[in-house]
């Protein structure tokens, strides 16, 4: 019996070959096959932040640097949101993680069918509605936070403002007393994490929105850091100036972001010399949509968003633009990009513009150049 091992022959070397050849480029076509997914997750992951998700998923809360989380009951804010609205983590649980991992945690789902959902949501495919919270056993609903309860509203004194008008380091207080007559500026002690802190308060007649800032400058401390507004009462229905607008009949409004942009709006008002036609709508972050309503109640009159000079002012300045527009409403943008301030430094947004050694004339040589062709 010949136990030499036989040489294959021409037939079984071609085979062999094509196999290796297809096998070689299985694998060249798979590795770029997943470069491309990565590379398409990656671009992904940049439109998509984790506030986009928030949204999207409609899940309690406002997304913030620090706020109650999403997952589960949280009396004390302990989850954040960082890194550009890129990361998040819960510092009860310890969880962490990008958009991806925000929708698997909110929903349940596999990593596959989280990066599916977040690759849709940054084409724009998904709605609202394609993302559903995880199902599990119904949980009773935390109760609501409310910061107003218990606390006693007070028109700022002279005094308040001119500490507010110095810690802003304006030149004038005479928006902040257009604010205080208006009622959209109140002051209260303000219990925080055991403490209490004179606070300025940014709100209307309406009460259903509220947001505060310690008056002696400083951040209210949290779980997860520190952050400069705190939230006392939120009703997207109701940003702070809306029922000012309403009540008030003010067909100019003034969108800005944040409490300080809209305070300097009014100064900006105030040296125009017609402040009575200006509103002021007071959106608290970069995250917050309008609502349908909201854009209905805003119908028939002309809305001025004072875009802050940063690509997260840009991206919300341009939502709103652009969800205004198409309910009806017109429209223009503010735009503060390379503006700068009195002392050569770059403004960062309005009230950074509004300071000194910036005098009184050039405030309203300011108000001319942005409010001046509104009407």
């Amino acid at each position: 019996m010949n136990t030499q091992k036989q040489r294959p022959g021409a037939a079984t070397r071609r085979a062999s070959s094509q196999l290796s050849r297809f096998t070689r480029n299985r694998f060249v076509n798979t590795a770029i096959w997943k470069t491309k997914s990565r590379e398409q997750l990656e671009a992904a992951k940049a439109r998509v932040s984790i506030a986009d998700a928030w949204l999207a998923l409609r899940l309690p809360g406002e997304p913030r640097r620090t706020c109650c989380s999403p997952f589960r009951e949280d009396r004390h804010p302990s989850f954040s949101i960082f890194a550009d609205g890129r990361a998040w983590k819960d510092f009860a649980t310890g969880e962490k993680g990008d958009v991806v991992s925000f929708v698997m945690a909110a929903t349940g789902c596999s990593p596959a069918d989280a990066i599916k959902r977040v690759l849709e949501l940054a084409g724009g495919i998904a709605s609202p509605v394609a993302l559903q919270p995880r199902q599990g056993p119904a949980k009773p609903a935390p109760e609501r936070y409310d910061g107003l309860a218990g606390l006693t509203l007070e028109p700022p004194t002279l005094g308040d403002l001119i500490t507010l008008a110095e810690l802003r380091d304006w030149p004038s207080f005479a928006g902040l007393e257009i604010a205080r007559m208006r009622g959209l500026l109140r002051v209260a002690d303000v219990p925080h994490r055991g403490e209490v802190h004179r606070a300025w308060i940014l709100t209307d007649e309406s009460r259903r929105s509220a947001q505060a800032r310690r008056l002696d400058g400083k951040p209210w401390p949290g779980a997860g850091g520190e952050f400069k507004s705190k939230s006392l009462r939120a009703d997207a229905e109701a940003p702070p100036g809306l029922a000012d607008v309403l009540e008030a009949d003010r067909r100019a409004v003034l969108i800005a972001e944040g409490e300080p942009d809209a305070l300097a709006a009014l100064l900006l008002a105030w040296a125009n010399e017609d402040a009575d036609r200006f509103g002021v709508l007071c959106m608290p972050g970069a995250s917050r949509p309008f609502t349908p309503a909201v854009l209905e109640k805003l119908k028939g009159r002309r809305c001025r968003v004072l875009r802050q000079a940063d690509e997260p002012g840009h991206r919300c300045a341009l939502a709103w633009a652009e969800s205004l527009h198409a309910a009806g409403v017109p429209v223009d943008l503010a735009n503060l990009d390379g503006r700068t301030r009195a002392d050569g430094q770059p403004a960062k947004d309005l009230a950074d513009l509004c300071r000194r050694p910036l005098e009184l004339e050039e405030i309203e040589t300011l108000s001319a150049e942005l409010l001046g062709n509104f009407a």
